[in-house]
């Protein structure tokens, strides 16, 4: 069987850094290499010249794409033109391999425009998806102007390059509902992305595959124990964007400041500093004055250390299809607090394995944090829940099966 991806970032084995980004597919890849079965082709966008090589039998395919000056001008505002640089790359790609199988992670990029160009069956690993994802662009009582209030109108060049950059996101979701009316098969794993799909492309076929996760919460290494201590370590993961709640987290965490909750709040990973000066500006107070850490990038052993450190994990986003910061939370045991939006519901049983919440309801999530944090019983209960479920959810045999099966159907219903 000879199967195609193309990806949406570069290979975490092809760079040899090891970097986090695409972790979970660099996690799938490492599921499939186990199958010899499976000749692997994993073609990705460079923006500078790259050599092809094969590693350990996955050959790695830079798609190396060279931009005019008019078309990198027309680039900062369109999707359009990275579509088409890509598209001639891709079909020359696709002549080069022949694959039986073509594999695309998203309808977030170009790559699954690609199916209005070949017979071959073409399968989207569905992420997230733009229509959702903008109509929850801005929490209640956000907008662009506060973007551009950040900025400053003294500033012309600055507030041209944050409309551009509006116009470049709102592209995206042309390109994105091409890629759903063109693509007519989807693999995706929550009653989310399931409904989703029926309602962007009517007739689809929609195979179940769980999420890969990264090894090191896996094995059972880590496990999250009751913290002995009286001040609260409440744990988040990700915040770059309005779409993950910065405003919520800090609301909550302003309510049990007041409330007198003795607590830390970590977050790990990147949120840019004109955000933070957005939600500091509009809700008149500071992430610091109310205990919330930002930890930045901070790599898997590390994590997964503080998570098991932690109290609480809690997730604060406005819209989400399957987080896997709540899945390898999960299978460490760690009693989950989050927003209940998107694909969320799918993974944590509300009341079976963690506390379940409105979205933009910062009262009823201090609640929640501030009355769990109290029951150890309760605690228990859900991190013996969630691990189970989870390590059997994300266990790698688990995922190659449910992969397999995807695969052997398409590839029979094309012949």
């Amino acid at each position: 069987m000879k199967v195609l991806w193309f990806e949406v970032t570069t290979p975490g084995r092809y760079n040899g850094q090891g970097l986090v980004i695409g972790g979970w597919q660099d996690s799938l890849e490492r599921i499939v290499r186990t199958r010899k079965d499976i000749e692997l082709y994993i073609a990705f966008e460079s923006l500078w010249p790259q050599e092809k090589k094969t590693d350990d039998g996955v050959t790695y395919i830079p798609l190396n794409i060279q931009y005019t000056k008019e078309e990198l001008k027309r680039k900062e505002i369109t999707w359009e033109v990275n579509a088409e640089k890509l598209i001639p790359v891709m079909k020359e790609t696709i002549d080069r391999v022949q694959p039986d199988l073509i594999q695309v992670f998203g309808t977030e990029w170009p790559f699954g425009l690609i199916a209005e160009f070949t017979t071959i069956p073409v399968v989207v690993h569905i992420q997230g998806a733009m229509a959702p994802y903008n109509n929850a662009i801005y929490p209640p009582g956000y907008n662009l102007f506060n973007v551009m209030q950040e900025i400053g109108w003294t500033h012309p060049h600055n507030l041209r390059k944050a409309w551009k950059d509006y116009q470049f996101d709102m592209s995206r979701s042309i390109i994105d509902k091409r890629v759903w009316k063109a693509v007519p098969n989807y693999m995706g794993r929550t009653a989310w992305d399931e409904a989703l799909s029926a309602v962007m492309h009517p007739g689809r076929k929609y195979f179940h595959v769980e999420e890969a996760l990264r090894p090191q919460f896996l094995t059972g290494q880590f496990k999250w124990e009751m913290s002995k201590s009286s001040v609260l370590t409440l744990m988040s993961t990700g915040c770059s964007n309005f779409w993950k709640g910065p405003d919520m987290l800090i609301k909550v965490a302003h309510i049990l400041t007041e409330l007198g909750v003795k607590f830390e709040w970590k977050v790990a990973g990147y949120m840019p500093d004109n955000v933070r000066r957005i939600v500091e500006r509009k809700e008149k107070m500071t992430f610091e004055e109310n205990h919330v850490e930002f930890l930045g990038y901070i790599q898997p052993i590390e994590l997964a250390n503080r998570l098991c450190k932690s109290t609480l994990y809690v997730h604060t986003a406005y819209v989400e299809n399957s987080p896997n910061s709540i899945c390898e939370a999960q299978c460490m045991g760690i009693p989950i607090v989050s927003t209940n939006v998107g694909g969320i519901s799918t993974l944590v049983k509300n009341g079976e394995q963690g506390l379940l919440v409105p979205a933009n309801d910062p009262w009823q999530m201090a609640y929640a944090i501030h009355s769990l944090s109290s029951d150890i019983e309760r605690m228990k209960f859900f991190s013996n829940c969630s691990k189970e479920v989870a390590l059997q959810r994300h266990n790698d045999k688990n995922v190659l099966s449910q992969l397999l099966t995807t695969y052997n159907a398409l590839i029979s219903s094309k012949q």
